[in-house]
């Protein structure tokens, strides 16, 4: 055979098959199936989007109607999922594998929780804006797999903090103020207002002195303005006790505060203009209560848990606590109250307390049957 001449087909070599010569086909089948997915167009036959479009959504969080704190924590479970997928479209299926690595690497079932509803929240941003998502990404096999991520790692997390009860709450006002100065007179005011109005920490940090009205009885309304579950405005009024409301006057008369932040900084004795921020608030209530030998481990919403329990405590139903807590369910308030009412129960009144109207009833029945 001359240079450059053609060979005929009975003198070529059969070429083996990829998997033969590299043995590769596995991971052959794997790159396809990504570029596959990489590749996917990302329009529906209408023109309209078919996937979720996660920068945009992330872009949306800055104008939505949230808590600064949720915001935020959206924001970042977006992030997180958005690097994962790394170019591809955020499906249902995709979804579920990125959960199943978070189960892998150990993580609660929280941080699923909030992956699902940041982008049930982006899908539900931009349908109001007028967008359309043909594909959503929270599908069947997420749901799946977030039921069972609930199940399996029900034990993973640190756990709830554990409630300040009014009980609580008094003892620490009580510190705080024996300690004569200015960042006791403003901790011991914060802890009751806190306690009495079930608030959250952002709510007390966002307390103007505008927002208190003193009542006659020596008792006081705050006014909440904006909340997590109240983020257009409407507002609420909540009822202080007499003892928490005079501490509160006492640090606003110390303070010289009649107009703007309620509670402010203190540094080195000097009380700042500007508005005392949610971690400060956090570090107070963790500092008081531990100079009020409470061991336990506790956050800034011990104090909102803890008022709950105590309403429980004392008869309050379900709804009068969703109301006065202005939950948006019965659902967190049943969570954070399940041990009080477990024991109002009907097995803890009657069996525990023998019912003892009943138990003679009862017993004089058997006694009139053994007579006839």
């Amino acid at each position: 055979m001359t240079l450059g001449s053609v060979p005929h087909a009975h003198h070529r070599k059969p070429i083996p098959p990829i998997r033969h010569r590299f043995g590769l086909r596995p991971l052959l089948l794997v790159f396809v199936r990504d570029l596959a997915e990489r590749l996917e167009s990302t329009y529906d036959a209408t023109g309209g989007s078919k996937y979720l479009d996660i920068g945009l959504a992330i872009g949306q969080l800055h104008t939505a109607a949230l808590a600064a704190t949720t915001r935020k924590a959206y924001a970042g479970a977006l992030r997180r999922f958005d690097d994962w997928l790394n170019e591809r479209p955020p499906t249902d299926r995709l979804l579920a594998r990125h959960l199943d690595e978070m189960f892998w690497r150990g993580l609660a079932p929280a941080s699923a929780v909030l992956v699902v509803a940041a982008l049930r929240r982006a899908v539900r941003d931009l349908n109001r804006a007028g967008g359309r998502c043909c594909e959503h990404p929270v599908g069947p096999v997420t749901l799946e797999r977030l039921e069972r991520y609930r199940r399996e790692g029900a034990d993973r997390g640190r756990g709830q903090a554990r409630p300040l009860l009014w009980e609580d709450a008094d003892r620490m006002s009580e510190c705080a103020e024996a300690r004569g100065d200015a960042r006791g007179a403003r901790d011991a005011a914060l802890v009751g207002v806190a306690s009495h109005a079930l608030l959250r920490v952002s709510e007390v940090s966002g307390l103007d002195a505008e927002d208190v009205s003193p009542q006659r009885d020596g008792s006081a309304l705050v006014k909440i303005r904006r909340s997590k579950t109240d983020q257009y405005g409407e507002g609420a009024v909540l009822h202080v006790c007499k003892d928490a409301a005079e501490r509160l006057g006492r640090w606003m008369t110390l303070a010289s505060i009649e107009s703007d932040p309620l509670f402010r900084p203190v540094n080195g004795g000097a009380i700042k203009a500007a508005r005392l921020g949610t971690s400060a608030i956090r570090a107070a209530i963790k500092r008081r209560a531990a100079q009020a030998g409470i061991a336990r481990r506790v956050s800034g919403h011990s104090l909102r848990v803890g008022a709950a329990q105590s309403l429980a405590e004392r008869g309050v139903s379900l709804v009068e606590l969703q109301v006065i807590g202005r939950w948006t369910s019965p659902a967190m308030p049943g969570r954070y109250t399940r041990g009080q009412e477990a024991a109002r129960s009907a097995v803890a009144r009657l069996r525990g307390n023998k019912n003892k109207v009943a138990y003679a009833a009862c017993k004089s029945r058997k006694i009139s049957v053994m007579l006839e």
